[in-house]
């Protein structure tokens, strides 16, 4: 799901902020309630100064204001980001990071950059995927604590039909080829409830027709080694999970790990409206995999294509079409956890 921001730029600073302590606020007034002056952006703010949390604030204005600010910390050296808003702000943040590297001159002794969702958008699948507290005052401790764990990021090669790879994205949590990201491509800029997805899916499988994927997978052997699978058949959609949750609560991949360097690949085969009603149940409840028209293998690396060609979605952001190549970029992230 999409939070496009469009705001004044605003920067509070916490005057007790050091460098090496402090947290870095990226905040997307636009992305369901973080707002300023919205009560949910007030109480999180109460429960970070109250747990003798540093930090400065900076606002988006813009479309594209996360990936730049991100990008422009990194490069002076911050490394610790909590990021108020949805997944589509966290995902324009991750870009910003993993593309701008470590500070320059610091590459040896940079640390890892630490992301934190501060769940204030419509969807917050990332934040359901790390199980965080919603409470305000039991986030803030765990905030507080830092107890950091690793985190992979997967990596999408968006190729020419020549092969070349024309662009370059990275997620957080879930990637999907074909129906979700048709929908996605298809909805406002701003959903305005959890709900947007679920509706604007309806909708579109009415008419919506299945293309042909192709799958190339790496598969881990217990050795340690991979080796070379495929898949063809004609799939609603092909979800590429790095965690558990995507499209505000929906359950697609439970046996998902944040850190073990591999992604679940989850396919669904071609389903009229009439044949998936009955199941949408299944999405929510953590048993889509109990159904005979789901698929999944775990994979380091997959190549994705199809007839004709399917969009792509990462994050609840629509970022192009097949061909595309998928890899884990294993630990290049730290993050919290709620049940850690």
């Amino acid at each position: 799901m999409r939070d496009a921001a469009a705001a004044p730029v605003v920067v509070a600073t916490d005057p007790t902020a050091d460098e090496g302590t402090r947290w870095l606020v990226i905040a997307n007034p636009a992305a369901g309630r973080a707002g300023p002056n919205s009560r949910a952006w007030r109480r999180l703010e109460r429960a970070l100064r109250a747990a003798g949390i540093a930090y400065d604030v900076e606002w988006t204005r813009a479309q594209g204001d996360g990936t730049r600010i991100a990008a422009d910390a990194r490069r002076r050296g911050d490394h610790r980001f909590l990021v108020a808003g949805g997944d589509g702000s966290l995902h324009d943040i991750v870009n910003g990071l993993l593309r701008a590297g470590p500070a320059a001159g610091r590459e040896s002794a940079d640390p890892t950059p630490t992301v934190v969702p501060l769940a204030l958008g419509t969807g917050n699948d990332w934040s359901r995927s790390l199980a965080l507290p919603r409470d305000p005052d039991a986030l803030a401790a765990l905030i507080l604590r830092n107890a950091v764990v690793a985190h992979d990021a997967g990596r999408i090669d968006l190729l020419s039909p020549a092969g070349a790879i024309r662009d370059t994205q990275f997620f957080l949590n879930v990637a999907g080829a074909g129906f979700d990201a048709h929908v996605i491509e298809r909805m406002p800029a701003r959903t305005p409830s959890r709900l947007a997805y679920l509706s604007g899916a309806l909708r579109e499988l009415a008419r919506y027709r299945s293309p042909v994927f192709s799958l190339d997978f790496e598969l881990p052997d217990e050795d340690g080694t991979n080796r070379a699978a495929t898949a063809q058949g004609r799939y609603l959609l092909a979800f590429i999970a790095n965690g558990r949750y995507c499209g505000g609560g929906m359950h697609v991949a439970p046996g998902a790990r944040l850190d073990d360097g591999r992604f679940d690949i989850v396919t669904i085969e071609a389903l009229s409206l009439w044949q998936a009603l009955p199941k949408l149940a299944r999405l929510y409840t953590g048993a889509l995999l109990r159904d005979p028209a789901v698929r999944r293998n775990v994979v380091t690396r997959v190549t994705v294509d199809a007839d004709p060609a399917a969009g792509i979605e990462a994050d609840g952001q629509f970022v192009g079409h097949t061909p595309a190549v998928f890899s884990v970029e294993g630990g290049v992230l730290r993050t919290l956890r709620g049940d850690n």
